[in-house]
């Protein structure tokens, strides 16, 4: 039986080391990070505000006129590279612009010209949220 009981407790062990661990979430910070080489910018809007230094900053704005129609513009800012925009009125990239919120990762490149020719927009639960 003191046999029986060893190898039930040995079995029981190795079946719960099998077994997946469950995490709670996964929380993920993005720091802007500028490449004017690929003409590339990245990073989440809340890591960027949480960040300790103040500069660190990455954005979009859209804007619209009767002239002109709509546009945007998209601005990333970092102490290694300093600032880098791009613009476009291109309606698809407009709309990938006006997806965002306030913790949302944002990747944008430009051309030669300086015009948006990406924009990417990612919303998900493992961003970190801008605290106040």
């Amino acid at each position: 039986m003191k046999r029986f009981t060893q190898a039930l407790g040995t079995s029981v062990a190795l079946a719960l080391l099998a077994v997946p661990v469950a995490y709670a979430g996964s929380k993920t910070q993005f720091f802007v990070t500028i490449n004017t080489t690929a003409r590339t910018a990245y990073g989440a809007m809340g890591t960027a505000r949480n960040s300790a230094d103040t500069v660190q900053n990455i954005y979009c704005r859209t804007f619209a006129d009767t002239t002109s129609g709509e546009s945007v513009r998209c601005f990333a800012n970092n102490t290694a590279s300093g600032n880098v925009s791009c613009y476009s009125s291109s309606p698809a990239l407009v709309r990938s612009v006006q997806s965002a919120n306030d913790s949302a990762y944002i990747y944008f490149s430009w051309d030669a010209a300086g015009v948006c020719q990406t924009i990417d927009v990612l919303k998900g639960s493992h961003l970190e949220p801008k605290a106040p």
